[in-house]
């Protein structure tokens, strides 16, 4: 019944003769690993940016972020949009969790920020979407191609973003 209140003893593998602490360069005695070293420092979450603060740094001028786009757009239909802007360096498509498919939103970011200016003249711009090519064919009136109408902006920290959906 005592020994239930008192935390379990860790059985640790014996310290080679060689090992060297890193906390204490071994000051401290006996040989310990360095997990169990009195003069060590935890410092939690050192190598990695804490969730708080994720988004609130300004992010590249480089990247944008594109709505409008169709739900069967892939990268190389990005790609095509941007043809004229400039070099494309990566694309993220946001996709809906469940089937994969794309949200119509995505991510772009160019080499220079003199393409990223151009591909920000682009909004507004009028794309024809394709996807109801299968529905069209079995319809015999002659119903024009839904036209999605693109909406380019820079990407906006977490802050800016706050303020403006306020």
């Amino acid at each position: 019944s005592d020994g239930k209140d008192k935390k379990k003893q860790r059985k640790s593998k014996p310290v080679p003769t060689d090992y060297v602490c890193q906390a204490c360069k071994n000051k401290c005695q006996p040989a310990h690993w360095i997990y169990d070293c009195p003069n060590k420092i935890t410092m939690k979450g050192v190598n990695q940016v804490s969730k708080r603060f994720k988004g609130l740094h300004d992010p590249d001028e480089k990247k944008i972020f594109v709505s409008g786009l169709p739900f069967d757009a892939n990268r190389k239909f990005v790609e095509g949009l941007f043809v004229t802007c400039g070099k494309m360096i990566h694309c993220k498509l946001l996709t809906f969790s469940d089937t994969g498919r794309c949200k119509g939103q995505a991510y772009v970011t160019f080499d220079s920020l003199e393409s990223a200016k151009k591909a920000l003249a682009l909004n507004g711009t009028t794309i024809e979407n394709d996807a109801g090519d299968k529905e069209k064919k079995k319809e015999t009136s002659g119903s024009k191609r839904k036209e999605l109408r693109l909406k380019v902006s820079k990407v906006l920290n977490r802050v800016s973003t706050k303020q403006g959906s306020r």
